[in-house]
């Protein structure tokens, strides 16, 4: 037998074996992670169900399956004392209440909250930079993050998630963090900027007990979601846009060593308001609440 023969059928036959083994052993997993869930007929019969209820889409989304499970967290200890260790390094007096721990240093106050909420006043405030008026949102927030790391309050492993003014002038900047890949939008951090000055910073933030994979399972649709919305709100007096559509994790705050939190799809409007429908049973988990109500 010819010897170059044999070796060009040894090739194709290892070949073939390889493309066989990779198909059984990926194929299930990579048609589950690319399957399109929602047909471009159904995405059209979201939009007009949201326009004839006056709400325009405005914002893209993942429509492929998508997979999740419940969340075990609890409010982080580490992060706490990471924060209070700076205070009590620098001197500050300790003070207790009912349910609440202060520490008060000159010009910063912290305060801590049972359920693990903590909140920083700084008086008369921090400077950022003397003509911060002059610079864009992203240079503000930068300076931002690098005084407050400094000050050693800034979270590792933060996301900046927006921007707003609230009715006093203040600018409000809010970031979220990741847990098991997905971002959750209860441990949040608030930081409020007067008059080029940081006043405040809001802290919430969790830590991952556990996730339990044989619980996961496929969530509902980023349109089941937003028909879901419109069935509960029903039509919008005045034109509502929708700017974003994420899937997260999202609960309320409890007085708790650990809980259970379910993935949500948080539909933003452009008024800012934020809801969430929780992506399992496709239930409104809470009603429209705008940034400044989430603590």
């Amino acid at each position: 037998m010819n010897l170059g023969r044999a070796k060009l059928i040894l090739i194709i036959v290892f070949a073939g074996l390889n493309l066989f083994l990779a198909y059984h052993l990926f194929w299930p997993d990579f048609g589950r992670l690319t399957k399109v869930a929602i047909k471009i007929e159904d995405l059209k019969k979201t939009q007009t169900v949201l326009n004839e209820n006056n709400y325009f889409l405005d914002a893209s989304f993942n429509r492929a399956v998508q997979m999740s499970d419940f969340l075990t967290v609890t409010p982080s200890a580490k992060l706490q004392q990471h924060i209070l260790m700076y205070f009590i390094a620098e001197g500050a007096q300790i003070d207790y209440g009912d349910k609440i721990i202060y520490f008060n240093r000159e010009g910063e106050r912290a305060v801590v909250h049972s359920n693990g909420l903590i909140q920083i006043i700084y008086e008369p405030g921090l400077e950022i930079n003397a003509n911060s008026s002059l610079f864009s949102k992203q240079e503000i927030r930068s300076n931002i993050e690098s005084v407050l790391k400094e000050k050693a309050v800034m979270p590792e492993g933060f996301f900046h998630d927006y921007i707003e003014e609230d009715e006093n002038g203040n600018i409000n900047f809010y970031y979220y963090q990741i847990l098991n890949e997905m971002p959750v939008f209860t441990g949040q951090m608030k930081v409020v900027l007067k008059e080029q000055k940081i006043v405040s910073v809001d802290i919430y933030w969790l830590d991952m007990v556990e996730i339990i994979p044989s619980r996961e399972m496929e969530v509902i649709s980023a349109t089941d979601a937003l028909n879901n919305l419109v069935a509960e709100l029903g039509p919008s007096p005045e034109p509502g846009h929708i700017k974003e559509v994420t899937l997260g994790y999202f609960s309320g705050e409890y007085e708790a060593e650990k809980w259970e939190i379910p993935p949500v799809w948080r539909i933003v409007l452009d008024d800012h308001t934020h809801y969430y429908i929780n992506a399992f049973t496709g239930n409104l988990e809470q009603e429209g609440i705008i940034p400044d109500q989430l603590q």
